[in-house]
């Protein structure tokens, strides 16, 4: 777990997570010939947390997210994670327990598990069922669901360990990443996790090389060294050491069972590391589904609402993989600037500073990996729960590198601090918020809020005045915004009571139907594309893909 990217930070401010590396700290990535060299070949200067936040602050025109990034270490999360589900007398967490079979039981799901240390088998009758297994999946291998895609030509040996060798670490300067030239490309990478003494390296290896045959401790010297010797350093405890083949793919479907089992995560989608979408199209997937799957536990949705979660996410994974892809094109490009001469791009001669320079404008041309707001926060969800505009506007023409703030159903609401330097997301309600921006004007919020109680929906009628700046970037008087902060549907008024009801009734989830054939994601990290179904396996794959 790297980076949290700041749409992932808005939903743990609601949720009440948002603390992660020492926020002073800027997110500098380096590209480097090794750390024998002197300074590294050039760099991307990723603001700090404090840096981004003082930009927040002083742009309130709704192109920024309301949180920064943040650098959220996998043991302060888990461990947050871990209070929250024990504090929570609804929810029964079991350790050590792996899934075998899911099934359907009379309409509800059979799910059987066995307890690793004892062996024994007990099954879980539920109305529903989530798949958050990961790449191979059980939930999404044993219904027989297709993954398309395929994995990069190579794999990963990584090496997570414990260091304070801060001098010759440090070298070219602090760093969040450093990525190694070797052999004519991209050979390696370094990740400082919580800017003190944990560190992962990442050796990018050919398929027929075998890495049983390298220590720990030289796989990490041999990606500082670049294309040089290999450089050593202290290192104090190894903590882990894997292997995994990066992989591109994405379920043919989200759910099975008629909508009774759902995949999310790593089990729905695979990324390449590169852009860091993985984790944050997982984080939003299961925060989407989650609040889907209380309203129509709580009566308030309908099948419709559960539905939309494949038709809403589905898209969002394809979008993010293929832009993985993009990102990790930038580095592969590497190999083409080099290819005459591989190895001088550390010389001191004229062809290698020519090579250095041509490096650095390579990278500072293409330089959206981890800054593309469009990606992280600027989809539009399109499906049947998302009433269009009656007065149809041009469609906004999407940028990967950047959020243009809408309210145009489906898309995420602007963030924008209001007179008194609230911020408007803060005062959304628990589940649906109409915003009202109050000009005086009776635009019939009060029939929205009627249709509402009538099943009842769960709604907060926030009524907002004198917020002029607000109400310009919003577009709309009235605006619906769904529990997950898009919008459902936005309008200058309400006529009367039966167009309330219209508007209720969809955005519930009431007599959607789902009609179509499912179609095959088309890309893969190579040429290599597959299929699988009633199993997960890579060459190379690593323990924890398995």
């Amino acid at each position: 777990m790297d980076l949290t990217n700041a749409r992932s930070m808005e939903i743990f401010r609601k949720l009440g997570l948002a603390e992660g590396v020492a926020s002073h700290i800027p997110y500098t990535v380096l590209f480097s010939s090794g750390l024998s060299q002197e300074k590294p070949i050039t760099q991307w200067l990723h603001p700090s947390v404090d840096e981004y936040r003082k930009k927040i602050l002083m742009t309130n025109d709704g192109a920024l997210p309301l949180e920064p990034y943040q650098r959220i270490s996998q043991s302060i999360f888990e461990a947050w994670l871990k209070e929250s589900c024990d504090s929570n007398p609804l929810i029964d967490l079991r350790y050590g327990w792996k899934v075998e079979l899911v099934q359907d039981h009379g309409g509800d799901v059979e799910t059987t598990a066995v307890n690793v240390d004892t062996g024994k088998r007990t099954s879980f009758i539920s109305k529903y069922a989530v798949g958050c297994d990961g790449a191979s999946s059980k939930v999404r291998t044993c219904l027989g669901i297709p993954l398309d895609g395929g994995p990069t030509p190579g794999y990963v040996l990584l090496v997570h360990f414990k260091s304070t060798d801060l001098t010759r670490l440090r070298k070219q300067g602090q760093f969040w990443h450093i990525f190694f030239i070797k052999d004519g490309q991209i050979g390696g990478a370094i990740i400082a996790q919580d800017e003190i003494d944990t560190w992962t390296t990442h050796l990018f290896l050919p398929l027929e090389s075998d890495h049983s045959a390298m220590s720990s401790e030289e796989a990490a010297y041999t990606v500082l060294g670049g294309t040089g010797e290999k450089f050593n350093i202290k290192i104090d405890e190894v903590l882990v050491r894997s292997t995994y083949r990066p992989n591109i793919a994405v379920s043919r479907s989200y759910s099975a069972l008629n909508g009774r089992v759902f995949l999310a995560g790593d089990a729905a989608h695979q990324n390449i590391p590169t852009g860091g979408y993985g984790m944050n199209v997982g984080i939003a997937d299961a925060y989407d589904l989650g609040w889907k799957l209380a309203a129509v536990i709580n009566n308030h949705g309908k099948k419709g609402l559960l539905d939309s979660y494949e038709l809403e996410r589905r898209p969002v994974a394809i979008m993010s993989v293929e832009r993985s892809k993009a990102h990790m094109g930038t580095h592969v490009a590497l190999g083409k600037i080099l290819q005459q001469y591989p190895n001088a791009v550390g010389a001191t001669s004229d062809e290698g500073r020519r090579l250095r320079e041509e490096i650095h404008r390579h990278y500072q041309e293409n330089d959206g990996e981890n800054k593309d707001l469009g990606v992280e926060m600027g989809f539009r969800y399109i499906s049947p729960i998302n009433i269009p505009d009656e007065e149809a506007e041009p469609e906004l023409v999407w940028e990967p590198s950047r959020y243009i703030p809408t309210t145009l159903p489906g898309a995420r609401a602007p963030h924008v601090f209001l007179a008194d330097g609230t911020p408007i997301f803060d005062l959304y309600g628990k589940d649906y918020t109409l915003v009202e921006f109050d000009d005086g004007i009776d635009r019939g919020s009060s029939l929205f809020m009627e249709a509402a109680k009538e099943i009842p929906v769960p709604l907060k009628h926030l009524i907002l005045t004198g917020e002029d700046n607000a109400r310009k970037i919003w577009g709309r008087p009235l605006v619906l915004i769904r529990p997950d902060g898009h919008v459902s549907w936005r309008g200058n008024s309400i006529k009367d009571l039966g167009a309330a009801r219209h508007i209720v009734a969809v955005m519930i989830g009431s007599n959607m139907v789902v009609s179509g054939t499912k179609e095959a994601f088309g890309g893969s990290g190579s040429d290599l594309l597959l299929t699988q179904k009633n199993e997960f396996v890579l060459e190379k794959m690593g323990e924890f893909q398995s």
